[in-house]
């Protein structure tokens, strides 16, 4: 098995994607920045979840 590293930058992106969601829960923020949050933290996710996508580990769990 190869020895592979985390991605710093990828993990704190998520972090960052993470705090924006809990963020934008939140009733207190304006209308201009929850439209900010909103408009990029989804695509953050499925972006950043595509970047580390491994087709070789996803073959390892089918039936």
């Amino acid at each position: 098995m190869l020895d592979r590293q985390r991605l710093n930058y990828v993990d704190i992106c998520k972090a960052l994607g993470i705090i924006l969601v809990v963020l934008g829960h939140t009733y207190s923020i304006s209308e201009t920045l929850y439209i900010i949050i909103y408009s990029f933290h989804m695509p953050l996710f499925f972006i950043l979840s595509g970047f580390v996508y491994n087709k070789e580990k996803e073959s390892q769990y089918r039936i």
